[in-house]
């Protein structure tokens, strides 16, 4: 299985710490993935870490969402927790702990074709829609939801010596 790929290029979070948080959620999520913001976690050692939800319809309108962007290749226990180099391989389990950062108006990220839901056609957004991935959607359903993307431009991602099919977005409403 193929896990999504992100590329954080121009992100506000690289030069603001108050956008960059940590989450868990109660699923497997991806980078590139996009979560909504719970509680703080009420977990001895956690002070610092929020619950996060999947996005559903119902509220996605009022939530506040955090999109996944963990280093692949991080120490755990004095280990590398990949024994790849593929980031398509990497994922973060269920109830571990990972980096989010809050997307800004005019944020560009890059995301693989397999970190996305729904089919391109001729949709022109993405936005939180019943799961963690975000979903292909139509300008006029971005009018309800407090974070969407705009398509600008099919792309790549070279992954040892193959080309992976990715998009790139630039942040719309946040």
């Amino acid at each position: 299985m193929n896990y999504s790929v992100l590329i954080a290029g121009e992100i506000a979070a690289k030069n603001i710490d108050s956008l960059n948080k940590f989450g868990k959620a109660a699923v497997a999520v991806e980078n590139g993935h996009v979560v909504a913001l719970g509680d703080k976690s009420n977990v001895k050692g956690e002070n610092d870490v929020y619950n996060v939800n999947v996005p559903t319809t119902n509220t996605r309108a009022s939530d506040i969402f955090y999109m996944v962007n963990e280093p692949v290749n991080v120490l755990v226990n004095g280990k590398y927790s990949g024994l790849t180099d593929d980031p398509r391989e990497f994922n973060i389990p269920a109830g571990k702990v990972f980096s989010m950062f809050k997307p800004m108006i005019g944020d560009e990220v890059v995301i693989t074709e397999d970190g996305l839901a729904g089919n391109k056609d001729n949709n022109t957004h993405v936005i939180p829609a019943n799961s963690t991935k975000l979903t292909w959607a139509t300008e006029t359903e971005i009018s309800d939801v407090s974070l969407a993307y705009k398509y600008v431009g099919d792309t790549y991602v070279s992954i040892g010596n193959e080309r992976v099919s990715a998009y790139r977005f630039i942040c719309v409403k946040a």
